[in-house]
């Protein structure tokens, strides 16, 4: 009789999300297959210049930046995947099966974006004000409803509509294939005398810039105008460009880009970024930091 074989997979745990060094080590050490992850992780794991691994990157929490995931890819060798969820839908929404393509063979090449819905579960991007859905290609809040959202907020089970779909707050659009992809939170969303800018748009052309190493736009309100804000960028700079940009750099890149509404007012060097416990970028606490900024500018 021969004797079956056995196999198993070992979750290899950094003990500390936010330790990059120990999470680099674990990835050279034990190549593990699926390294789940989001853009400020790696951001900083694409300064090790770790090399070819066949590991994938599952990266989610936030928008990845075009320009670090080109960083990442052109470093290890493999696509990275994306995905979309909140603690809400228990965590998981849409996935990117494209950036899988590569090893299995099942899509012609990579694609962009959140993906599409993962089974069971469906979406609708909406007009926020109306609740109309909106066509192809329009932005709109997305709303999800499938058995992985939660029956509702504690006490009450507030939360969710009538019909059982959880409104997330994030904006988003669906192009003409299925596939999703999202432009801002609705709260992040900048009003510049009633025109919308979208920070991730405005992070996306600084990342350009080769000596960001994280950046954060934010609105703030304008002095001059009431109920009007003006866009503030607050960057960090790689090490070894610290003290060496400037606001003119990055606002004459913006200029370039971007729609002459869009572009920042200010520019704001950082040395530390706040983040929250799950290592995302702390957007409230920047706005307190600099809600007085351009008060004090004009």
């Amino acid at each position: 009789m021969h004797q079956a074989a056995h196999w198993s997979l070992r979750a290899i745990i950094a003990p500390d999300p936010r330790d990059i060094e120990n999470i680099v080590k674990t990835i050279r050490e034990h190549r593990p297959f699926l390294i789940p992850t989001i853009p400020t992780q790696l951001m900083r794991i694409g300064n090790y210049k770790i090399g070819r691994v066949n590991c994938l990157f599952f990266s989610g929490s936030a928008p990845l930046p075009e320009s670090v995931r080109e960083a990442v890819m052109k470093d290890m060798g493999n696509p990275i995947a994306e995905g979309y969820g909140l603690t809400e839908t228990a965590p998981i929404a849409t996935l990117n099966p494209s950036a899988f393509s590569k090893i299995t063979g099942f899509m012609s090449k990579e694609r962009r974006g959140l993906g599409v819905p993962v089974p069971d579960t469906d979406f609708r991007v909406a007009d926020p004000t109306t609740g109309e859905d909106v066509p192809f290609g329009e932005t709109g809040e997305i709303m999800i409803r499938g058995p992985q959202v939660m029956k509702g907020y504690w006490p009450d089970a507030s939360g969710l509509s009538e019909d059982g779909w959880f409104h997330t707050g994030d904006l988003g659009y669906m192009d003409n294939e299925g596939f999703f992809y999202v432009t801002d939170r609705i709260k992040d969303m900048i009003n510049v005398s009633g025109l919308k800018v979208y920070s991730t748009k405005v992070d996306e052309v600084i990342f350009r810039h080769p000596g960001v190493q994280m950046v954060v736009t934010i609105g703030v309100p304008d002095p001059e105008k009431e109920g009007s804000e003006r866009v503030v960028a607050i960057v960090r700079a790689k090490e070894e460009f610290t003290g060496k940009i400037t606001e003119e750099e990055i606002i004459t890149l913006c200029k370039e880009k971007l729609a002459h509404y869009e572009v920042p007012k200010v520019v704001v060097f950082k040395d530390d970024l706040p983040m929250t416990v799950t290592g995302k970028l702390w957007k409230k606490e920047l706005r307190e930091e600099f809600k007085d900024i351009l008060g004090k500018r004009v």
